[in-house]
């Protein structure tokens, strides 16, 4: 018994050399690169040798320039219901992730919402004329830079207000998974663990949305009398 424990420990040693090494010359590489030769654009960098997996995250913040982890995109419909997320490979800007969010409810739902909103990041022409060609009837995507009348007097329109506001309830929903339910920081080692472990948070947060709705539904069916 105790043989075979042994032995045990050393295949486990031998895949911890076969995984670790390999990273190790990656990041040798790298490092000569960067300081050696002031190369800071490398080819499939390795920024953590537990979690290869991780990204620079550069969201345009002053106080946060670069940031670590992995971007989650997270799809909410009516009743704060998470309907999709998506583990973004690398660092996608928030353009290039409108349409297949799009995509996702129309085969999720089959059909286009009625409404569809996000913050100004989301926003280009283009992405506006795929909602449009989508089906959805509503697209909410303020736009950036100086407004033109037109494009002024459009997003002052009531549905285009009403449709900003809804998507500010987002960020309740995003601060809610972060900070209450664990998506800030995952624990889990290796990429597989790490979605699953977001994936646990949004199930989470939609039991949670499930008895919300659920208790609203129920003031309504029964007034007090």
């Amino acid at each position: 018994m105790a043989r075979s424990e042994a032995f045990m420990k050393v295949f486990a040693a031998e895949a911890a050399l076969k995984h670790y090494l390999p990273l190790v010359k990656k990041v040798i590489t790298q490092s000569q690169a960067r300081i050696l030769q002031a190369q800071t654009r490398h080819p499939d960098k390795i920024l953590s040798l537990f979690e290869p997996h991780s990204a620079v995250i550069r969201k345009g913040k002053a106080h946060k320039p670069n940031e670590f982890g992995r971007l989650v995109r997270i799809d909410e419909v009516e009743n704060g219901f998470v309907s999709n997320y998506v583990v973004a490979p690398g660092n996608l800007c928030d353009q290039q992730q409108w349409t297949p969010a799009l995509q996702a409810h129309v085969e999720l739902f089959g059909q286009a919402p009625r409404l569809a909103t996000a913050d100004r990041g989301f926003w280009n022409s283009a992405n506006e004329k795929a909602a449009a060609q989508l089906g959805v009837k509503q697209v909410v995507l303020p736009a950036r830079g100086r407004l033109s009348p037109s494009r002024a007097a459009r997003q002052k329109q009531r549905w285009f207000r009403r449709g900003q506001g809804w998507r500010a309830g987002i960020e309740a929903r995003v601060s809610i998974l972060k900070h209450c339910l664990g998506m800030q920081r995952a624990l889990c080692k290796g990429e597989i663990r790490f979605e699953r472990h977001v994936g646990w948070c949004i199930i989470a947060h939609n039991l949670v949305a499930m008895s919300r709705a659920g208790r609203k539904s129920g003031a309504r069916r029964c007034p007090s009398g």
